[in-house]
């Protein structure tokens, strides 16, 4: 049985490439049936297959998906935690999606549970690569003083 930490790098792999392919059918298929999606902290859980299905399709709604990036997760028994960046077109503008999803899975190597904590900004921001502020592709407004 490979290690929890090749599990967890093989499903975010997989979860990124279903993402840069707006496949939701394959997000589905990563996870549990029975699986519990938080997909933001004041939001309902999408609890089953089906019903992650249904709410993937439709945040998969968007124009385009430019990149999908994850950083590397911190993994502990069968939990994970993971940063991700992504830049997509939606509606008419672009806009970048930055979080953190903590995961939960069950010896199979499926997902049992997902909470997902983001934020969206217009523009197209470039995911750090070491910490600190990020760099932006968006010039900011100018103040005075």
């Amino acid at each position: 049985m490979p290690s929890t930490r090749l599990v967890v790098n093989r499903w975010i792999r997989n979860y990124a490439k279903a993402w840069q392919k707006k496949d939701a059918k394959a997000i589905a298929s990563l996870f549990t049936e029975d699986a519990a999606y938080h997909s933001h902290p004041f939001r309902p859980v999408n609890q089953g297959k089906k019903s992650i299905l249904d709410y993937t399709l439709g945040a998969l709604d968007v124009g385009q998906v430019y990149d999908v990036r994850f950083g590397k997760p911190v993994v502990e028994g069968s939990r994970a935690a993971v940063e991700y960046w992504t830049t997509m077109k939606e509606k008419v503008e672009d806009v970048t999606l930055a979080g953190c999803m903590m995961l939960h899975f069950a010896k199979n190597g499926l997902c049992t549970e997902l909470h997902d904590y983001w934020i969206l900004q217009t523009g197209k921001v470039s995911s750090p690569t070491q910490p600190g502020p990020p760099k932006t592709t968006q010039k900011s407004p100018r103040t005075g003083g």
